[in-house]
């Protein structure tokens, strides 16, 4: 599986628990009032439901802008250590850990 394949199958799976806790939302509101009421619970507007669906859209983007960021961060990480040349990088290695010891 892919990276792209799996973030597709995640933006899925985030907006199908948007629904789901949008709906046992609306379920919980209509067990809280009480049961002598005689006026029978509405569905839910369709405003409503694009209005939540709107907000898992929005938060499904969110979570990939900040994960592309992320992925940003580590390439760049990843090509400052490979440029680095490897005997410099041991050698401040090394005084770093002899000063902390004399350090102790």
């Amino acid at each position: 599986m892919t990276g792209e394949d799996m973030q597709e199958e995640l933006e899925q799976l985030r907006a199908e628990v948007a629904a789901l806790s949008a709906a046992r939302a609306s379920k919980q509101v209509a067990e809280a009032k009480p049961e002598n009421d005689p006026v029978e619970p509405q569905a839910a507007e369709p405003d409503e439901v694009e209005g939540l669906i709107e907000q898992a859209r929005t938060a499904v983007a969110e979570d990939a802008e900040v994960k592309g960021q992320f992925d940003q961060l580590f390439e760049q990480l990843e090509h400052e250590i490979k440029d680095l040349p490897a005997i410099t990088t041991l050698a401040v290695f090394s005084l770093g850990v002899l000063f902390g010891r004399l350090l102790r």
